[in-house]
């Protein structure tokens, strides 16, 4: 049963992970200025909410990070996740390489606690989005294309945070994330084998069947991805944190 290999991180563990990663970067500290306008208060209030909510979010992300990466050194063969023929002579074998029932277990653990930190983390970047909306007083409703709103609007008072935002959500790491954040929540995972099967379809007819080995993105594929996308992030917190201190002090 898969309870026989939950595991919590020792203290030494945990540090351990902690000082091979860059997780601990994930945490916007600005400061705060000295408030004397009554009216003001209120815009400040509501954007120490939201700041504190973004930060709660990174911290759920190092969390999960922490926990995904715990399993992960525990030893997931997966860089090789099928032979053919395989080690009995079937034409196919998958997780070759997997010889304990603890193997497969920690890899259900890797896969949920990157899954929970996908969610987090996209949490956390669609929280930036609320927090220029305050700081800049937008007052921008809610909505589908509420991102868009505000990066339109963004361009006319703080140009340079616009395209750090761009480059950062168009960089490689992140348009890789997106797909496997997708597959993972829309379509079949790829953390997932598929069933290898494809069809071909001509003028809404199908006109062939064919199987393969099926499609596969192996675990280090998805550290080596969240490692990507936080060191990207990690430059655009510092081009944030500057952009909202020096509003700030204009204000």
């Amino acid at each position: 049963m898969i309870h026989e290999y939950l595991e919590y991180p020792t203290k030494e563990q945990w540090i351990d992970i902690e000082e091979h990663s860059k997780i601990n970067h994930l945490y916007l500290d600005i400061k705060r200025p000295e408030i004397t306008d009554f009216f003001a208060l209120f815009t400040e209030h509501e954007l120490a909410s939201w700041v504190r909510l973004f930060n709660n979010r990174l911290g759920q992300s190092r969390t999960s990070y922490i926990f995904f990466m715990h399993y992960y050194n525990k030893g997931i063969p997966d860089k090789e996740w099928y032979i053919s023929p395989g080690k009995e002579g079937q034409s196919i074998q998958y997780f070759p390489h997997f010889t304990k029932d603890e193997t497969i277990n920690y890899k259900v653990m890797f896969d949920y606690y990157v899954d929970a930190f996908y969610y987090k983390f996209f949490s956390a970047w669609d929280t930036i989005f609320h927090i220029i909306n305050i700081q800049y007083q937008f007052d921008i409703e809610t909505s589908k294309d509420f991102n868009r709103k505000i990066l339109t609007n963004l361009n006319s008072v703080n140009p340079v945070l616009k395209r750090q935002i761009n480059k950062t959500n168009n960089s490689k790491a992140f348009k890789r994330s997106r797909v496997l954040r997708n597959d993972i929540t829309h379509n079949f995972a790829p953390n997932d084998i598929s069933s290898g099967i494809s069809k071909k379809k001509e003028n809404g007819k199908l006109k062939k069947i064919s199987f393969g080995v099926g499609n596969y993105t192996p675990s280090n594929e998805f550290v080596e991805n969240i490692d990507g996308i936080i060191e990207e992030f990690i430059k655009f917190l510092n081009v944030f944190k500057r952009s909202l201190e020096a509003t700030e002090k204009k204000g």
